[in-house]
């Protein structure tokens, strides 16, 4: 198994059944090295999203491996992924997935809560999150009194909760302005500089290069080409 800290290999999965069944990943090879961002892009329906499932323990290849820190995890049982994903992967989505009766502050210590219910001092966790994401006047905000690029922060202050290595974007800036798209990509590298989290993007969204360590373009399922480093 390559030694590299996160990875798929010769991975492949299929969607539907006979005649209408689709192969999304044809014998997929790439793996992300800890400390890294990566981006993946590519056309609709090209595979990344469904090679981020992959990473992120959501789904199963039909065919090869999904790896992290040297272990085989598509060999795991259900609860045993969950287990990964709990402790070591978070997500960040285009449509934030905020939980629209609570707060910004209720949001994120939610997501402390979920990593470990019987960790003490969420609440001050999740306060300090906000505010280093410029989000102090915001802590008791509801989602509909934020601004898209608020929301996303809050989003990715969440998914922070619990310290996790892995951090996994889908479409993080879609939705966002100019303005708000650049904060977003500065606030995710720094999670590499600073913190050393490992972070794979998947978009369309060109701002995205210039943040990235490397960008890996998908085709038809397969990996088309790779610029930058492992």
């Amino acid at each position: 198994m390559p030694n590299h800290f996160l990875g798929v290999k010769d991975a492949s999965i299929w969607f539907g059944k006979r005649e209408a069944q689709v192969r999304a990943l044809r014998g997929v090879s790439v793996f992300f090295e800890r400390g890294t961002l990566s981006l993946v892009m590519g056309p609709s329906g090209s595979g990344k999203t469904t090679l981020l499932s992959l990473l992120g323990c959501l789904l199963s290849p039909d065919e090869g491996s999904v790896f992290l820190e040297g272990e085989v995890v598509n060999g795991l049982n259900e609860v045993e992924r969950t287990v990964v994903r709990q402790k070591k992967i978070s997500f960040v989505f285009q449509a934030f997935r905020l939980f629209h009766s609570l707060s910004a502050i209720d949001n994120v210590a939610l997501g402390f809560e979920l990593r470990d219910a019987a960790l003490p001092g969420r609440m001050k966790m999740a306060r300090d999150l906000l505010i280093r994401f410029g989000l102090g006047d915001k802590l008791n905000r509801e989602p509909n009194e934020l601004s898209p690029g608020e929301k996303q922060r809050v989003a990715i202050a969440r998914a922070l909760a619990g310290n996790p290595p892995i951090l996994l974007a889908d479409e993080p800036t879609a939705s966002l302005d100019a303005r708000a798209g650049k904060n977003i990509c500065q606030i995710l590298r720094n999670q590499v500089d600073e913190h050393g989290r490992t972070v794979v993007v998947v978009s369309h969204d060109s701002r995205w290069r210039e943040f990235a360590d490397r960008t890996i373009t998908l085709c038809d399922g397969q990996v088309e080409k790779e610029k930058g480093s492992l």
